[in-house]
């Protein structure tokens, strides 16, 4: 209870507030970050500034209602981060190094979290960022309204892979039915969130092209050309590594998408390696059966060094 009195503190000391999620945001950094919004809201009665380097996918902008995130830093007195392992996850290089002097909020719950700032409220075994945040807001008596309930919900059900992820715990499954006993409507919310655009199934039905599966591992790319050929935007492959999941006997998951400095990969685990680990030898991070890293090779470079990093590991996990 100590780090929220000091939280409050905290948003009541202090006129400008940015509170700030990762780039290439996912349904529960945003709704984190809307939930914290309200919370500073209660306390200050005005709004803060909502800050994300990556535009907002269209398919969460139903979330925000009359909020608005800024692809701009301005000057800010304290910053709270949400869902963020380190603050290079939410600023270009050159920003990080102007943090040194601020106050900095961190609330988190990766694993890879590098126990940046000057609060920091962290809780590893929570399944998402909005399910420490709901726990916030019961524990200082705050009211949950409809609106934020549904923010909620979109987060935990989101980063739960619709309550079916190992991290679904009774603790996600409780406080999903406490929002629906506050009028939230899973059907049409569940709806929202997986609506699919034209552009994006066409991006799909190329990805899926792709896909290989060699001893156990399963991959797939994405290319810029892909997405000029189906006018689809980055942000619509979010989920799109769950195919590779779904496929008998795959053990490990990688999806490697084309950027202009490089490759982004996402990965996920059954279990038999730590991904978590393996993403940290190349600065990434995230949980130990799903991470992600950033590497700066072209894409097929980035595929041969990260497929054999997967292969040395689950050779090293199954001779232990």
């Amino acid at each position: 209870m100590r780090s929220l009195t000091k939280l409050v503190k905290a948003i009541k000391s202090n006129r400008r507030i940015v509170i700030a999620t990762h780039r290439d945001p996912d349904g529960d950094g945003i709704a984190a970050a809307l939930a914290v919004a309200y919370l500073v809201k209660h306390y200050r009665r005005n709004k803060p500034d909502l800050f994300c380097h990556s535009r907002i996918p269209h398919k969460y902008q139903f979330l925000l209602g009359d909020w608005e995130f800024t692809r701009k830093l301005g000057e800010f007195d304290l910053l709270i981060a949400v869902d963020s392992a380190g603050l290079s996850r939410i600023f270009p290089r050159h920003a990080e190094s102007q943090m040194d002097d601020k106050a900095i909020v961190n609330i988190d719950h990766h694993p890879s979290n590098n126990s940046f700032g000057t609060l920091r409220i962290i809780d590893e075994k929570a399944s998402s960022a909005c399910e420490i945040i709901y726990f916030i807001f019961k524990r200082l008596g705050l009211r949950i309204t409809r609106e934020l309930a549904e923010i909620f919900y979109c987060g935990i059900y989101n980063e739960t892979g619709g309550f079916v992820y190992p991290n679904t715990t009774k603790e996600s499954l409780q406080i999903a039915s406490e929002l629906v006993a506050l009028g939230v409507r899973p059907d049409y919310l569940v709806k929202e969130m997986n609506a699919k655009t034209l552009s994006g199934t066409a991006l799909l039905t190329r990805v899926l092209s792709t896909i290989e599966v060699r001893g156990g591992v399963a991959l797939m790319y994405l290319v810029q050309d892909m997405l000029q050929r189906s006018s689809a935007e980055m942000s619509e492959s979010e989920n799109f590594i769950s195919f590779l999941q779904a496929i008998k006997g795959v053990r490990v998951s990688m999806f490697l998408r084309e950027e202009s400095d490089g490759t982004r990969i996402s990965l996920r685990s059954d279990g038999i390696i730590d991904v978590d680990k393996l993403a940290r030898q190349y600065g990434g991070g995230g949980h130990r059966l799903a991470a992600g890293l950033r590497i700066r090779k072209d894409i097929h470079a980035a595929k041969k060094e990260i497929l054999r990093a997967i292969q040395r590991e689950i050779r090293k996990n199954c001779r232990s």
